[in-house]
């Protein structure tokens, strides 16, 4: 019985912590997920929470085509980035990003998106 309160107590202390122990992501970003948009943007202006290292962009269709952009990882921590985008057709779209804590931890994340043309 001692060992289950004891559980149960430690149970307790995780679940109070964890959001504290959760990693950043996109705060604000000029391309909704979601969003549909008559114009594709010409760049993806985005900010994390916390500074990270960016360490990839791609842009794919929705199909997992993938679409060159002209992205070079930059070499010091930020919570601003901006990237620019090539010319895209109407479609869906899908930008996955990766980036790294300041404690090394790798996080991904995408923004799904669409060009009504």
């Amino acid at each position: 019985m001692k060992f289950l309160r004891a559980a149960l107590a430690g149970l307790a202390v995780l679940l109070t912590t964890a959001p504290a122990l959760a990693h950043t992501t996109i705060i604000k970003s000029n391309i909704q997920p979601g969003a549909a948009m008559a114009e594709a943007p010409s760049v993806f202006e985005f900010s994390f929470g916390d500074e990270v290292g960016l360490a990839a962009l791609e842009l794919e269709t929705l199909a997992g085509d993938s679409i060159l952009i002209d992205f070079e990882r930059p070499s010091a921590k930020d919570r601003d980035f901006s990237v620019p985008l090539p010319a895209i057709e109407p479609g869906d779209y899908v930008l996955k990003w990766r980036a790294i804590a300041k404690d090394g931890h790798v996080m991904r994340g995408e923004v799904a998106f669409s060009i009504l043309g």
